[in-house]
């Protein structure tokens, strides 16, 4: 009870169709979190038994059990309209040699699927243990790691004492650690950062940056912090802590030299070490780098290609993108989803082009690493997945309007210039 999982509904689907969520799922027992990023609207691609299928992911949600006994991830249900017959009564091949009786309406069949409910058994906490310290109810595996960036200070000179959680689990749910601080301590409202965007196995990240000031000058030590939870992996209540942190408020000039002489020292003379040792490392890293830049590939596409992969082709001659965009422009005005599927062909074709690649080897499911592997900024990042999406979209629904063409082509065109 409290271990969150993670569960996503995905949509396969062989053929071009208007699908829409008709009934939601439910989840009695268990809270909620919302974890579909915008990435996840892209389509993948998988084959099956011989069949390709574009899959696109519906929910992606984090649960977490509130009570313990058979739970059950509810149904999703989500109707289909798939196109059989065109608007010139042209029927779809699938159709050929199909005896058995099927309505359509207006030229689309229609049909609804459902989900699979799974059961999920939850078990209760033991109740004979407890932790040493205070305990919300957190259940998962996590670390703490309490940093303080300077150990040196000037009085009233704001610092700050960073908290930082690591691990599985809901971290929703992490309250800020109790710190026991000295009585000279000034605090201020902490600064909360939590990862939004949790991988699929659940782990992530939570950190509180505290600020705070001292006006008296001395030797200063932050007792322990302390942080429990129930740990899912070895079953029992564990509490996590750290080393005592110690800092010292100094007076501009040295009028408080002797409280900190012999830490003052010794602190100089570790530094000086430190610094040799940092210098040292800086040289090996700089004499390494010019080492395997010589290495390297001269061209970016070549990293992308061994990253991805791919063997090293000899580049075809260099299409412009009007040239891409030729066969979309030409279907402009043609009815149906023929304009979209030219469209999305042609930002396929770009890519194959920039990084070198065989005709019709470039899929969606390669578009995440290569622009992770290319010093593309983020908004153009975004941009391309969301043309994707949106390529998808129109395609799904079976084609969009001409005045929207034209605007989705300029979009595509405009982007692919500024590549």
């Amino acid at each position: 009870m409290g271990e969150p999982i993670i569960v996503t509904y995905k949509l396969y689907s062989a053929m071009a169709s208007e699908s829409s969520i008709v009934r939601r799922p439910s989840f009695d027992g268990f809270e909620v979190k919302d974890l579909k990023a915008g990435s996840d609207g892209l389509a993948s691609r998988e084959t099956i038994d011989g069949v390709g299928f574009d899959v696109h992911t519906v929910l992606k949600l984090q649960l977490t059990p509130y009570k313990d006994g058979r739970l059950s991830l509810g149904t999703l249900t989500m109707r289909n309209r798939v196109r059989l017959v065109n608007a010139n009564g042209k029927k779809d091949p699938i159709l050929n040699g199909v005896n058995e009786g099927y309505s359509l309406d207006n030229g689309y069949f229609n049909l609804s699927v459902t989900s699979v409910p799974i059961p999920i058994i939850v078990t209760a906490l033991p109740g004979n243990t407890t932790p040493s310290t205070k305990f919300d109810g957190l259940v998962g595996d996590f670390k703490m790691d309490v940093q303080l960036a300077e150990k040196v200070l000037a009085p009233g000179k704001a610092a700050a004492l960073t908290i930082t959680i690591t691990g599985k689990g809901d971290f929703s749910k992490i309250k800020q650690p109790e710190v026991q601080w000295p009585d000279e301590v000034d605090v201020l409202p902490a600064k909360v950062d939590e990862d939004k965007t949790q991988s699929a196995d659940g782990s992530g990240y939570k950190s509180f940056e505290i600020p705070f000031t001292v006006n008296d000058p001395g030797k200063y030590t932050i007792p322990s912090i302390k942080f429990a939870f129930f740990d899912a992996v070895n079953y029992k209540y564990k509490t996590i802590t750290n080393i005592p942190i110690e800092f010292s408020v100094v007076q501009e000039g040295g009028t408080n030299a002797s409280v900190t002489a012999t830490n003052g020292n010794e602190e100089n003379k570790n530094f000086i070490v430190l610094s040799i040792l940092v210098l040292v490392v800086l040289i090996i890293a700089i004499w390494l780098t010019f080492r395997n830049r010589k290495k390297k590939q001269p061209h970016s596409t070549q990293k992308a290609q061994k990253n991805l992969g791919i063997q090293k082709i000899e580049p075809l001659a260099a299409m412009t993108v009007e040239d891409i965009l030729k066969p979309a422009a030409d279907a402009l005005h043609h009815s149906g989803n023929s304009f979209s599927t030219q469209l999305k062909q042609a930002v396929i074709r770009f890519f194959e082009q920039r990084l070198v690649l065989p005709p019709g080897s470039f899929n969606q499911t390669m578009i995440s690493s290569y622009l992770s592997e290319s010093n593309i900024p983020v908004q153009k990042h975004d941009a391309i997945l969301s043309l994707f999406n949106e390529l998808d979209m129109a395609i799904y629904s079976g084609g969009i309007a001409e005045a929207d063409r034209q605007t989705l082509l300029n979009k595509t065109r405009s982007l692919l210039m500024r590549l």
